[in-house]
């Protein structure tokens, strides 16, 4: 018969797994934008946007984790764009699509353009054409709770190795603009990074997005030992321990096909495998409320 302390230990691993796959099936947010308009129930626009959700979450070909597509006419038309972190496997990422397009059409019953960011992916809807556009609003921040020892070196070191990855990541092909790397400081601990833009974004937009992300981190986590910054046309995150699959490679660069489109049927954007140039006036700060959910751990940031 197992010993107390040893049923102890079982019990608390099975909790820490229980937790961290809550954590996964919570999104970090999701914003309705109201001032976008509305729809009716059971109006063409809805029937629309449920088929689209509904090509999205059935496909089995979003082997580089991004997908865009349309679907409908004129003011029933529909814009959806998925966007699934680079370093997560395709069965992972479809799953969180559909989490996605659950969460969405919960909370946002009837708003036309409505955003969710999950750990593992984003979801985004309209009834406006935003392909091709770079958007950095609305955005949301999160920090961890815990400081570093020398905020200066740390502040150096960052800002350099978010430098590279923005580099490293912009210039990926139209399959994937995604980036992840590490660096050390002396006395203070390793930090881990990723970066990543949706890749309809030229070389110039992916920079000029994680430029705009990457400039928040005075305001939401200068001096933590973790923070990121979720817009949807790009994302960042940084901690003190490795949170993402780092043996995953990056698929070289490579033209993409011309995409089809058709008003009656779904548009699948050619770079299914693999917002603005100015700033939107739409800002959405939400670092406090999600604390809680964003670090499980005041010591580790993995969820």
């Amino acid at each position: 018969m197992a010993s107390p302390k040893l049923l102890f230990i079982l019990c608390s691993i099975v909790i820490y797994l229980f937790s961290l796959t809550i954590a996964q099936n919570e999104p970090l947010s999701n914003i309705c934008l109201n001032d976008k308009g509305n729809f009716t129930a059971n109006s063409t626009y809805q029937a629309n946007l449920n088929y689209l959700l509904s090509s999205l979450t059935s496909n089995n070909e979003i082997d580089y984790g991004f997908y865009n597509a349309s679907y409908g006419r004129n003011t029933d038309k529909v814009n959806a764009m998925a966007l699934c972190r680079g370093d997560v496997k395709p069965d992972t990422c479809r799953s969180c699509i559909q989490n996605s397009s659950l969460q969405l059409t919960t909370s946002c019953p009837t708003q036309k353009e409505a955003v969710v960011w999950f750990d593992d992916c984003m979801l985004r809807y309209s009834n406006r054409s935003f392909f091709g556009n770079m958007e950095f609003g609305p955005y949301v921040w999160m920090y961890n709770l815990n400081n570093v020892s020398e905020v200066g070196q740390f502040r150096e070191v960052l800002g350099e190795l978010l430098n590279n990855l923005t580099k490293k990541a912009a210039s990926g092909g139209p399959l994937r603009k995604f980036a992840t790397g590490n660096s050390t400081t002396q006395g203070s601990p390793s930090i881990y990074a990723l970066m990543q833009c949706t890749p309809d974004l030229s070389e110039q937009e992916c920079v000029e997005c994680l430029n705009n992300v990457t400039s928040l981190i005075p305001q939401c986590c200068d001096g933590r030992q973790g923070g990121r910054v979720i817009a949807p046309s790009c994302n960042f995150r940084y901690e003190k321990d490795i949170f993402y699959d780092s043996t995953v490679a990056t698929p070289s660069p490579s033209s993409s096909p011309a995409s089809q489109s058709t008003a009656s049927s779904p548009t699948k954007s050619a770079t299914q495998r693999g917002r603005e140039s100015s700033l939107s006036q739409t800002v959405v700060h939400i670092a406090v409320p999600l604390l809680i959910l964003q670090y499980l751990s005041s010591t580790s940031a993995l969820f």
